[in-house]
């Protein structure tokens, strides 16, 4: 097992508010596989997308976009987020070895 950087763009279809954006962070923090609390990195994309830098642990890349997208999907129900109100653009999700 390894670590990867995944980097995972979200779409929200209201942008989202500072205090949830936190809120998230906080949820998405609670799946890093080190035992980390830090703030997760996160950036506005061209699309128009949110992406958020995690850190996930897996045997290689194919496992590690799965696993990517399941911890924000996740951190998104953790969050009250309902299907539709946001949504993880799996297509585009990189990750880089560790």
């Amino acid at each position: 097992m390894a670590y990867y950087l995944a980097v995972v763009p979200v779409h929200f279809s209201d942008e989202p508010t500072e205090r949830e954006l936190g809120d998230f962070n906080d949820a998405l923090a609670a799946y890093d596989p080190r035992g980390k609390r830090g703030r997760i990195s996160m950036r506005h994309n061209e699309a128009g997308d949110i992406t958020f830098a995690i850190i996930v642990e897996t045997s290689d890349d194919g496992e590690a976009k799965l696993k990517a997208r399941e911890d924000v999907l996740a951190a998104l129900r953790d969050t009250g987020h309902r299907s539709g109100a946001a949504t993880v653009r799996a297509d585009a999700i990189e990750v880089i070895p560790g």
